[in-house]
C-alpha cells in the first residue's frame, strides 16, 4: 500500500514521519494527523489518509479523541487552582456539601483526578439528554456510594469523573470545562477545541469501521461486562460501543468532560506545548503546579483489573512502562482507538496524535511515534 503523506518534517525527524508512514501500511490507518513543537517550534506537523465521505483528511481536521479529555478537563481545573478558584487539595465538600454522602467528604480535588473517588460506574445508564442536563447526573454521582473507601484505592473511571471533576469547576468558578476551555485556551490560543461538536460540523472525521468494541482483546466475565457499560455509558448514551456511537448526536451532541474531546492533532500539540512554553499568550499552567501535578498518585494493582503500568498524577497519565511518551518527566493522556496527546517540561514539547481507525487496547500505533520521536529527539 502507497500512502502520501502531507505536511512538514524538520531535519532529524524523518524517523517520526517513517512510523506514521508505516501506521498507514501496516497498521491500516485510514485518516491521522501527527503534531510534535519543541520549544516553540513545530517539528513534526504530518497529515494522511481521507475522512469517510472520501475528501482528503486535511492539516485542521478534527476528531473525537475520547480520554485525551480528561488532561485537557485536568488543565482546566489546575488553571483555576493556580488563579485562586479552589484548592486542590482540600475537601470537595469545601465547594460541593452533597458530594460528601458515604465516606466522600475526606476526598480532594486532586484525588478526584487521579481516579481514587469510587465512584467508577454509573448507577442509572444515562442517555444523552441527561447529559446534556448534566444536573441530575452530578446530583446522582453525589449521592452515590463508593466502591471502596473513598482515597484508599483506585481504579480508572472512564466517563464519570468527568463529571465530577467538572461540577467541582462550575460550582467554583461558575464555568464548566467547554465554556472554560474556550474563554481561557482555544480563545487565547487560537485552537479549534471543543467538547462535543455540532451535528453537521462537516470538518469533523466519522471514526472508521466503528464495529469494533472499544474493549477488544480484553476478556470480560458477564458481571464485569455489566459493569462496564455502565462505567462507560455503552447501556446508554453511548451504546453499542464508544466507536459505533462517536458518530451520532448521542455522543457528540453534549459535553462529556472525561469522553468527547474534539480537536485536530496540531492543536492538542499547541494545548499540550503551551502547558509548559510561553507563546504570544500566558503560558497555561507554572512550573510548580506542574512539579505537584506530576506527583504519581495511583499505580499499581488497581481496584479491580489488571495492573496495566499505567502510573496517575493529578488528572494525567505520567511516564510509565507503557505509556514512554517522551520520556521520563512527560505527562498527557491517551484515549480510545488509539488517540494520545503529551507534554514534556525539560523539553519544552508538545505532541498530538489522532486517528479515525479504532485500535485495541494494545494498539501500537502511537507507541512506535514516540518511539521514533525519543530516537530523534
Amino acid at each position: 500500500m502507497t500512502i502520501e503523506i502531507h505536511g512538514s518534517v524538520e531535519p532529524g525527524f524523518e524517523p517520526v514521519a517513517d512510523a506514521f508512514s508505516k501506521n498507514f501500511t501496516v497498521y491500516e490507518d485510514r485518516g491521522a494527523a501527527c503534531t510534535v513543537i519543541i520549544d516553540g517550534a513545530t517539528v513534526v506537523d504530518i497529515y494522511a489518509g481521507e475522512m469517510a465521505d472520501g475528501r482528503p483528511w486535511a492539516k485542521d481536521t478534527r476528531s473525537a479523541v475520547f480520554s485525551v479529555s480528561k488532561a485537557v478537563t485536568a488543565i482546566c481545573l489546575l488553571m483555576a487552582a493556580e488563579r485562586g478558584y479552589l484548592d486542590l487539595d482540600v475537601p470537595v465538600v469545601e465547594y460541593w456539601s452533597a458530594f460528601g454522602r458515604h465516606g466522600k467528604d475526606r476526598i480532594t480535588t486532586r484525588q478526584v483526578l487521579a481516579h481514587r473517588t469510587g465512584t467508577v460506574a454509573f448507577e442509572h445508564p444515562w442517555e444523552a439528554a441527561d447529559l446534556a442536563a448534566w444536573v441530575p447526573v452530578v446530583d446522582s454521582l453525589a449521592a452515590q456510594e463508593p466502591l471502596w473507601s473513598p482515597g484508599s484505592a483506585f481504579a480508572y473511571h472512564p466517563v464519570s469523573v468527568g463529571f465530577i471533576a467538572g461540577e467541582i469547576l462550575r460550582r467554583t468558578t461558575g464555568m464548566r470545562p467547554n465554556q472554560w476551555l474556550q474563554e481561557h485556551i482555544a480563545g487565547p490560543l487560537g485552537l479549534d477545541v471543543t467538547f462535543g461538536a455540532e451535528e453537521h460540523d462537516t470538518n469533523v472525521a466519522q471514526v472508521r469501521d466503528s464495529t469494533q468494541p472499544e474493549d477488544a482483546g480484553i476478556p470480560l466475565s458477564a458481571a464485569d461486562a455489566a459493569f462496564m457499560a455502565r462505567a462507560m455509558l455503552l447501556d446508554g448514551a453511548y451504546r453499542p460501543n464508544l466507536f459505533a456511537g462517536a458518530n451520532g448526536q448521542a455522543f457528540l451532541g453534549q459535553e462529556s468532560p472525561a469522553a468527547n474531546l474534539v480537536t485536530s492533532a496540531r492543536d492538542l500539540a499547541r494545548l499540550f506545548a503551551a502547558t509548559v512554553q510561553s507563546t504570544d499568550v500566558s503560558r497555561l499552567l507554572s512550573d510548580v503546579t506542574l512539579e505537584e501535578a506530576l506527583v504519581p498518585l495511583s499505580f499499581g494493582q488497581p481496584f479491580f483489573g489488571p495492573d496495566k503500568g499505567d502510573v496517575w498524577g493529578t488528572g494525567f497519565m505520567l511516564h510509565s512502562s507503557r505509556r514512554a511518551m517522551a520520556g521520563a518527566g512527560s505527562f498527557g493522556h491517551d484515549g480510545a482507538g488509539g488517540q494520545l496527546a503529551f507534554a514534556h517540561p525539560g523539553l519544552r514539547l508538545g505532541f498530538g496524535f489522532q486517528t479515525v481507525q479504532p485500535g485495541g487496547d494494545d494498539d501500537p500505533r502511537a507507541e512506535e511515534l514516540c518511539v521514533a520521536l525519543r530516537a530523534a529527539l
